[in-house]
Protein backbone atom coordinates (compact mmCIF):
# COMPACT_ATOMS: atom_id res chain seq x y z
CA UNK A 1 0.00 0.00 0.00
CA UNK A 2 1.65 3.06 -1.40
CA UNK A 3 1.46 7.03 0.12
CA UNK A 4 2.05 9.88 -2.05
CA UNK A 5 2.69 13.22 -0.17
CA UNK A 6 2.29 16.60 -1.10
CA UNK A 7 3.24 20.50 -0.26
CA UNK A 8 1.33 23.28 -2.13
CA UNK A 9 3.38 26.27 -1.70
CA UNK A 10 3.04 30.36 -3.00
CA UNK A 11 6.23 32.71 -1.69
CA UNK A 12 6.70 30.26 1.20
CA UNK A 13 10.50 30.40 1.44
CA UNK A 14 10.56 30.31 5.74
CA UNK A 15 8.63 27.63 6.00
CA UNK A 16 8.01 25.26 2.91
CA UNK A 17 11.06 23.61 3.53
CA UNK A 18 9.91 22.40 7.36
CA UNK A 19 6.55 21.23 5.83
CA UNK A 20 8.25 19.10 3.43
CA UNK A 21 10.68 17.65 5.52
CA UNK A 22 7.94 16.42 7.96
CA UNK A 23 6.52 14.40 4.86
CA UNK A 24 9.75 13.38 3.97
CA UNK A 25 10.50 12.17 7.80
CA UNK A 26 7.46 9.93 8.25
CA UNK A 27 7.76 6.36 9.55
CA UNK A 28 7.16 4.36 7.62
CA UNK A 29 8.51 6.28 5.13
CA UNK A 30 6.31 7.71 2.16
CA UNK A 31 6.76 6.23 -1.27
CA UNK A 32 6.92 10.00 -3.13
CA UNK A 33 6.87 12.78 -1.80
CA UNK A 34 6.86 16.19 -3.90
CA UNK A 35 5.65 19.81 -4.20
CA UNK A 36 3.35 22.24 -5.90
CA UNK A 37 4.64 26.02 -6.70
CA UNK A 38 1.58 27.53 -7.40
CA UNK A 39 3.65 30.55 -9.41
CA UNK A 40 5.83 31.65 -6.27
CA UNK A 41 8.13 34.71 -7.24
CA UNK A 42 10.42 34.01 -4.31
CA UNK A 43 13.06 31.41 -3.36
CA UNK A 44 10.75 29.24 -2.06
CA UNK A 45 11.16 26.61 -5.16
CA UNK A 46 14.97 26.96 -5.56
CA UNK A 47 15.14 26.31 -1.60
CA UNK A 48 13.37 22.73 -2.19
CA UNK A 49 15.23 22.48 -5.26
CA UNK A 50 18.26 22.53 -3.78
CA UNK A 51 17.10 20.48 -0.71
CA UNK A 52 16.91 17.79 -3.71
CA UNK A 53 13.03 18.34 -3.35
CA UNK A 54 10.85 17.66 -6.58
CA UNK A 55 9.50 20.38 -7.74
CA UNK A 56 6.21 20.85 -9.83
CA UNK A 57 5.44 24.52 -11.35
CA UNK A 58 2.26 26.37 -12.16
CA UNK A 59 2.91 28.40 -15.17
CA UNK A 60 1.44 31.42 -12.80
CA UNK A 61 -0.45 31.99 -9.59
CA UNK A 62 -3.74 30.10 -10.55
CA UNK A 63 -5.24 29.18 -7.09
CA UNK A 64 -5.35 26.58 -4.76
CA UNK A 65 -7.80 24.44 -6.30
CA UNK A 66 -5.48 24.38 -9.65
CA UNK A 67 -2.43 23.42 -6.79
CA UNK A 68 -4.61 20.44 -5.72
CA UNK A 69 -5.95 19.11 -8.74
CA UNK A 70 -2.43 18.80 -10.34
CA UNK A 71 -1.02 17.18 -6.93
CA UNK A 72 -3.55 14.33 -7.16
CA UNK A 73 -3.07 13.91 -11.31
CA UNK A 74 0.38 12.89 -10.93
CA UNK A 75 0.07 10.93 -7.23
CA UNK A 76 1.03 7.56 -7.92
CA UNK A 77 -1.09 5.68 -4.91
CA UNK A 78 -4.63 5.80 -3.79
CA UNK A 79 -3.30 7.48 -0.37
CA UNK A 80 -2.17 11.01 -0.65
CA UNK A 81 -0.61 12.92 2.54
CA UNK A 82 -1.23 16.45 2.27
CA UNK A 83 0.23 19.60 4.53
CA UNK A 84 -0.29 23.08 3.80
CA UNK A 85 3.32 25.14 3.05
CA UNK A 86 2.92 26.63 6.74
CA UNK A 87 2.63 23.38 8.88
CA UNK A 88 4.79 20.39 10.09
CA UNK A 89 3.49 17.35 10.91
CA UNK A 90 4.59 14.83 13.45
CA UNK A 91 6.66 11.68 12.06
CA UNK A 92 4.00 9.39 13.11
CA UNK A 93 0.98 11.26 11.29
CA UNK A 94 0.35 9.12 7.60
CA UNK A 95 0.89 5.62 9.86
CA UNK A 96 -1.91 6.55 12.61
CA UNK A 97 -4.10 7.93 9.74
CA UNK A 98 -3.91 4.40 8.20
CA UNK A 99 -6.19 2.27 10.62
CA UNK A 100 -9.14 4.42 10.12
CA UNK A 101 -9.14 3.78 6.29
CA UNK A 102 -10.30 0.22 6.66
CA UNK A 103 -13.48 1.77 6.36
CA UNK A 104 -14.09 2.06 2.82
CA UNK A 105 -16.44 4.85 3.21
CA UNK A 106 -13.77 7.01 4.79
CA UNK A 107 -12.73 9.84 1.88
CA UNK A 108 -10.06 11.57 4.10
CA UNK A 109 -8.32 11.82 7.47
CA UNK A 110 -8.09 15.22 8.92
CA UNK A 111 -5.85 16.30 11.53
CA UNK A 112 -6.29 19.11 14.24
CA UNK A 113 -4.47 22.09 13.87
CA UNK A 114 -2.57 23.74 16.72
CA UNK A 115 -0.50 26.66 18.13
CA UNK A 116 0.95 24.95 21.10
CA UNK A 117 3.26 28.40 22.08
CA UNK A 118 1.20 31.37 20.68
CA UNK A 119 2.75 34.41 21.34
CA UNK A 120 1.48 37.74 20.75
CA UNK A 121 -2.07 39.23 20.61
CA UNK A 122 -2.82 38.07 17.02
CA UNK A 123 -1.57 34.37 18.09
CA UNK A 124 -3.54 33.81 20.98
CA UNK A 125 -6.51 35.47 19.55
CA UNK A 126 -6.27 32.84 16.39
CA UNK A 127 -5.34 29.89 18.64
CA UNK A 128 -9.00 30.31 20.61
CA UNK A 129 -11.05 31.99 17.42
CA UNK A 130 -9.54 30.64 14.59
CA UNK A 131 -7.81 26.98 15.81
CA UNK A 132 -11.00 26.74 18.81
CA UNK A 133 -8.11 25.44 21.21
CA UNK A 134 -9.38 24.53 23.86
CA UNK A 135 -12.66 23.24 22.54
CA UNK A 136 -13.41 19.13 23.55
CA UNK A 137 -13.07 17.06 20.50
CA UNK A 138 -13.31 13.58 19.43
CA UNK A 139 -12.58 11.61 16.60
CA UNK A 140 -16.02 11.73 14.64
CA UNK A 141 -17.22 11.42 11.05
CA UNK A 142 -18.80 14.30 9.56
CA UNK A 143 -15.91 16.66 10.24
CA UNK A 144 -15.26 19.52 7.77
CA UNK A 145 -12.48 18.54 4.81
CA UNK A 146 -10.29 21.00 5.11
CA UNK A 147 -6.40 19.88 3.61
CA UNK A 148 -3.99 21.29 6.06
CA UNK A 149 -2.76 18.10 7.47
CA UNK A 150 -4.69 15.90 5.47
CA UNK A 151 -4.58 11.56 4.72
CA UNK A 152 -7.22 11.54 1.15
CA UNK A 153 -8.30 8.48 0.04
CA UNK A 154 -7.61 9.87 -4.27
CA UNK A 155 -10.18 6.76 -5.44
CA UNK A 156 -12.48 8.58 -3.73
CA UNK A 157 -11.71 12.19 -4.55
CA UNK A 158 -11.81 11.09 -8.37
CA UNK A 159 -15.13 9.59 -8.18
CA UNK A 160 -16.53 12.81 -7.13
CA UNK A 161 -14.57 15.00 -10.18
CA UNK A 162 -11.83 15.85 -8.10
CA UNK A 163 -10.67 19.61 -7.12
CA UNK A 164 -12.12 22.47 -8.61
CA UNK A 165 -9.19 23.90 -10.08
CA UNK A 166 -11.31 27.33 -10.71
CA UNK A 167 -11.35 27.62 -6.90
CA UNK A 168 -8.38 30.29 -5.56
CA UNK A 169 -9.79 29.02 -2.30
CA UNK A 170 -12.23 26.95 -0.23
CA UNK A 171 -11.15 24.43 -2.84
CA UNK A 172 -11.39 21.64 -0.10
CA UNK A 173 -14.92 22.94 1.35
CA UNK A 174 -15.98 22.47 -1.95
CA UNK A 175 -14.76 18.88 -2.58
CA UNK A 176 -15.86 17.84 0.71
CA UNK A 177 -19.47 19.00 0.00
CA UNK A 178 -19.58 16.65 -2.97
CA UNK A 179 -18.02 14.01 -1.01
CA UNK A 180 -20.55 13.98 1.50
CA UNK A 181 -22.95 13.82 -1.19
CA UNK A 182 -21.80 11.25 -2.73
CA UNK A 183 -22.13 9.14 0.80
CA UNK A 184 -17.95 9.42 1.52
CA UNK A 185 -17.58 10.44 5.33
CA UNK A 186 -14.83 12.41 6.42
CA UNK A 187 -13.30 11.85 9.67
CA UNK A 188 -11.91 14.57 11.90
CA UNK A 189 -9.16 12.65 14.81
CA UNK A 190 -8.10 15.49 17.66
CA UNK A 191 -5.05 12.99 18.25
CA UNK A 192 -3.74 13.88 14.92
CA UNK A 193 -1.85 17.02 15.44
CA UNK A 194 -1.17 19.95 12.60
CA UNK A 195 1.29 22.55 14.10
CA UNK A 196 1.19 25.52 12.87
CA UNK A 197 4.53 27.03 11.58
CA UNK A 198 4.07 30.68 10.95
CA UNK A 199 2.84 33.99 12.50
CA UNK A 200 -0.04 35.69 10.72
CA UNK A 201 0.14 39.89 10.98
CA UNK A 202 -3.79 41.20 11.94
CA UNK A 203 -4.69 41.11 7.94
CA UNK A 204 -4.15 37.61 7.30
CA UNK A 205 -5.35 36.37 10.95
CA UNK A 206 -8.87 37.83 9.32
CA UNK A 207 -8.39 36.77 5.79
CA UNK A 208 -7.98 33.22 7.14
CA UNK A 209 -10.95 33.70 9.82
CA UNK A 210 -13.24 34.56 6.37
CA UNK A 211 -11.97 32.00 4.12
CA UNK A 212 -12.47 29.73 6.75
CA UNK A 213 -16.02 30.42 8.12
CA UNK A 214 -17.37 31.89 5.18
CA UNK A 215 -15.75 30.71 1.79
CA UNK A 216 -16.89 30.91 -2.02
CA UNK A 217 -20.63 30.72 -1.30
CA UNK A 218 -20.56 33.35 0.95
CA UNK A 219 -24.12 34.68 1.63
CA UNK A 220 -24.25 38.39 3.47
CA UNK A 221 -27.07 41.12 3.96
CA UNK A 222 -28.11 43.13 6.78
CA UNK A 223 -29.32 40.21 9.29
CA UNK A 224 -26.20 38.13 8.57
CA UNK A 225 -24.12 41.26 9.50
CA UNK A 226 -25.74 41.40 12.76
CA UNK A 227 -25.66 37.85 13.87
CA UNK A 228 -22.33 38.25 13.01
CA UNK A 229 -21.79 41.57 15.68
CA UNK A 230 -23.86 39.59 18.17
CA UNK A 231 -22.22 36.24 17.70
CA UNK A 232 -18.77 38.51 17.97
CA UNK A 233 -19.71 40.36 21.73
CA UNK A 234 -21.57 37.58 23.10
CA UNK A 235 -19.73 34.77 22.31
CA UNK A 236 -16.00 35.48 21.13
CA UNK A 237 -15.57 38.49 23.28
CA UNK A 238 -16.42 37.06 26.30
CA UNK A 239 -14.64 34.10 25.39
CA UNK A 240 -11.64 36.58 25.16
CA UNK A 241 -12.64 38.24 28.73
CA UNK A 242 -12.65 35.01 30.37
CA UNK A 243 -8.97 33.67 28.79
CA UNK A 244 -7.58 36.70 30.72
CA UNK A 245 -6.63 38.57 27.28
CA UNK A 246 -9.10 41.25 27.07
CA UNK A 247 -7.04 42.92 24.37
CA UNK A 248 -7.76 40.37 21.91
CA UNK A 249 -11.04 41.59 22.51
CA UNK A 250 -10.29 44.21 19.93
CA UNK A 251 -9.85 41.95 17.11
CA UNK A 252 -12.75 39.67 17.74
CA UNK A 253 -15.34 43.47 17.01
CA UNK A 254 -13.78 43.92 14.39
CA UNK A 255 -13.90 40.49 12.48
CA UNK A 256 -17.47 41.14 11.51
CA UNK A 257 -16.65 44.74 10.01
CA UNK A 258 -13.89 42.94 8.07
CA UNK A 259 -16.19 39.96 6.66
CA UNK A 260 -18.59 42.98 5.74
CA UNK A 261 -16.18 44.56 3.97
CA UNK A 262 -14.62 41.55 2.24
CA UNK A 263 -18.31 40.18 1.23
CA UNK A 264 -18.61 43.91 -0.61
CA UNK A 265 -15.01 43.65 -2.24
CA UNK A 266 -15.61 40.20 -3.82
CA UNK A 267 -18.84 41.58 -5.46
CA UNK A 268 -17.29 44.66 -6.80
CA UNK A 269 -14.83 42.72 -8.10
CA UNK A 270 -16.95 40.40 -9.95
CA UNK A 271 -18.57 42.94 -11.88
CA UNK A 272 -15.16 44.13 -13.69
CA UNK A 273 -14.67 40.50 -13.83
CA UNK A 274 -16.32 38.59 -17.21
CA UNK A 275 -17.04 34.73 -16.55
CA UNK A 276 -14.43 33.61 -19.34
CA UNK A 277 -11.75 34.90 -17.35
CA UNK A 278 -13.44 33.14 -14.12
CA UNK A 279 -13.60 29.78 -15.49
CA UNK A 280 -11.39 27.97 -17.82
Amino acid sequence: MGISGYVPFFNNASTVLDAVDSLRCQCPALDEVFAIDDGSTDQSAVILESAGVRVLRQPANLGRGAARRLAMDVSLHDFVLCCDATNKLPADFAARTLPWFQDRNIAAVVGLITDPNPQGLVSKWRARNLFKAGVPRIASKGASFITFGTMVRSSAVEAVGGYNDTLRHSEDAELGSRLAAAGFDVLGDPSLQVYCNIRNSLPQVLERYWRWYAGKDELFGFRTYAKLIWFSVKVMAWGDLKSGEPLTCLITLLLPHYQCWRFIKNRLSAKHISSPKIYK
